[in-house]
């Protein structure tokens, strides 16, 4: 039997277009409006998944990704998640002779990802208090070390890590005091590293923006080379908009962006479908189905947790068309929960790096869907 991908290679081959085959939703064209019930529906489905799944002490990057659906109250069992991941994985590091804390990117899977989706976009207070080796500190002494670790070199930065890395310092650093020298004696200028974020993102979707004025196509273009399909660069860059980062027109670039993302609702679906067309005899049907079903949880997950949350902030406002793409969108989303939860995880408990990419894209959706509340109060 033909090994099923890593999580390091599913990921490239989602953002590259997995898709699916052997498991087909019905059209959305086809689907009538989605009662409140059925939304109601695939949340519990979903949280129902993490709590039973997610609380391993083992696995940090699970952590992370339970708090970033559940919240800062979310449990291990015998106490917080938080505190554990604090008290258990943060590390210490000295630069220069003094030393800070920081979370190792082995285990929250990108740099500053624990303090992005754990900590400031979960709410978690700055004077937060944890003990690490006996010692008393607070978040805010995690949030300096970020700080003053960051390292920037437009030549050589690895532009998918930076996405968690613009959520931190958008949080915490106001645009009129947006510059710092860090521990190696390097001065940064936060705003010069929004521009970067930026440019970054207009230049991987050129292709796509070039094609989104005729019907989704199915296009791949160097967004799909950045995690989950380039969505947490587009989610990092929406917090610095909703911060007060607005500098060289950012409003009216990031609506570029929204706009794009509601058309790549279609457009990258029938990339996943594409794909799964083509490798459907390559693996087990039911490895196909689930990596599949995954595919589309993860994409369409991590797209509402931008499109809600930049409408929670009313960063963007779709128009009646785009509304509509929205709803087709979330009613396959919903489509993809509902077969989740009839299938369960369980009987590929044995595959930890699919369960892992389950719960984790999970949390996700969780997270997006339930922006929805807000989005429809605000």
């Amino acid at each position: 039997m033909q090994r099923a991908a890593t999580r390091r290679e599913y990921l490239r081959m989602t953002v590259a277009g997995l898709g699916l085959t052997a498991w087909r939703l019905r059209p959305v064209e086809a689907l009538a409006a989605m009662a409140p019930d059925q939304l109601t529906r695939a949340r519990r489905i979903l949280k129902t998944i993490i709590l039973e799944h997610a609380k391993a002490k083992d696995n940090p990057w699970l952590l992370i990704h339970g708090i970033r659906a559940m919240g800062p109250a979310f449990s291990i069992g015998d106490g917080s998640a938080l505190e554990y991941l604090c008290s258990h994985y943060l590390q210490e590091t000295s630069v220069n002779g003094k030393a800070y804390l920081y979370m190792p990117t082995d285990d929250e899977g990108h740099p500053n990802a624990f303090l992005s989706e754990a900590v400031l976009d979960a709410g978690v207070p700055a004077d937060y208090p944890f003990l690490w080796h006996g010692r008393r500190y607070t978040i805010r002494d995690v949030l300096a070390g970020a700080r003053a670790l960051f390292a920037f070199d437009p030549a050589s930065f690895d532009r998918d890590a930076l996405a968690w890395t613009l959520v931190v310092f958008a949080h915490t650093t106001p645009p009129k005091q947006d510059r710092w020298v860090n521990a190696y004696g390097k001065a940064i200028g936060f705003s010069d590293i929004v521009e970067f974020g930026i440019t970054t993102l207009e230049g991987a979707t050129a292709r796509l923006r070039a094609a989104m004025h005729q019907p989704p196509v199915a296009l791949q273009d160097g967004i799909h080379g950045f995690a989950c399909g380039g969505t947490h660069l587009i989610y990092g860059l929406s917090t610095c908009l909703r911060f007060g980062y607005g500098q060289r027109s950012m409003a009216e670039r990031m609506r570029a962006q929204y706009d794009l993302l509601v058309w790549r609702l279609e457009a990258d679906s029938r990339l996943i479908d594409g794909y799964y067309r083509e490798v459907a005899t390559e693996y087990p049907q039911d490895v196909a189905r689930i990596y599949a079903l995954d595919a589309k949880l993860k994409f369409l997950g991590h797209a509402f947790e931008v499109i809600n949350h930049a409408r929670l902030f009313r960063l963007f406002s779709p128009t009646a068309d785009q509304e509509g793409a929205i709803a087709r969108a979330q009613r396959e989303l919903v489509d993809v929960i509902e077969a989740i939860g009839q299938d369960g995880i369980r009987r590929h408990i044995g595959d930890k790096k699919l369960v892992n990419l389950l719960l984790g894209d999970a949390c996700h959706a969780y997270h997006g869907l339930t922006m929805i509340r807000g989005v429809n109060q605000a």
